[in-house]
């Protein structure tokens, strides 16, 4: 299998396997758009990179949760009324407004197994706990992380894509015997250092998970982009943890 990633900004990316191409969470708004969350609202700081071409023909999207930063008006532009779409319930009246018409609902643990163009692939909707507060995580809703493996013949790749989540044992429990050969951590440190508290990953959770899970390649995303994603990329950085890949807005780059 050829895999290529490609950052757009924020959590959206695109996934290439072959000529397979799995897209996720598509936030296109541009630079200086304000979002409103209720309790805060934030300015994007950065533009999305990418062509148009690059959401042609876009064989699965996943869609992890309903805020703006991951699904906005912009980006539900770009799905076309009858692709294949898998979401979390948030989700689902957001996509259904937009007249998408082939998406599945997928609650945690749930799995939806597909065979596009020959790629055969496995979706596990996986718990993501989005707020180191319980009150802030109750307040935020429900979000999917999702666990893919992709077999090809007798080739196999699994990827682990966070989502908007914190560091939880109950979370790294749910990877007990599963091999991560590429995780996709959500960053930003989202709210630390306020009263809701820290909403996703920052470098000292990132690390402890590197070390829980194993993966052999790390790509994090959902960094910048944002006012609210507080932890500059330099924090990751300071890891010095060579399994890290730290990628430029809108660079594509092989990862297989």
């Amino acid at each position: 299998m050829k895999i290529e990633f490609k950052w757009i900004g924020g959590a959206t990316f695109i996934l290439s396997i072959d000529n397979v191409k799995i897209a996720v969470d598509p936030v296109l708004c541009k630079k200086g758009t304000v979002q409103d969350y209720f309790w805060f609202k934030s300015k994007r700081i950065e533009n999305p990179s990418f062509e148009a071409k690059d959401f042609n023909s876009i064989d699965l999207w996943l869609i992890t949760h309903n805020h703006e930063d991951h699904l906005d008006n912009d980006g539900l532009k770009v799905i076309q009324k009858d692709a294949l779409v898998i979401t979390n319930r948030n989700s689902y009246k957001k996509l259904s407004k937009n007249g998408n018409s082939n998406t599945s609902i997928l609650t945690w643990k749930e799995i939806k197994k597909l065979n596009i163009k020959g790629l055969e692939i496995s979706v596990e909707a996986v718990k993501a706990i989005h707020g180191v507060n319980p009150i802030s995580a109750y307040f935020a809703g429900k979000v999917n992380g999702y666990y893919l493996t992709l077999k090809k013949g007798s080739q196999e790749y699994c990827i682990y894509i966070t989502s908007d989540t914190v560091y939880k044992t109950k979370i790294i429990n749910t990877f007990a015997n599963k091999k991560i050969d590429l995780l996709i951590p959500n960053m930003g440190a989202a709210k630390k250092g306020t009263w809701i508290m820290t909403l996703t990953l920052d470098s000292q959770m990132l690390k402890k998970m590197i070390d829980k899970l194993n993966p052999k390649l790390v790509i994090p995303v959902h960094y910048g982009t944002f006012e609210h994603y507080n932890e500059p990329v330099s924090e990751i950085i300071k890891l010095k943890e060579n399994r890290i890949k730290i990628m430029t807005l809108g660079q594509q780059t092989k990862i297989q």
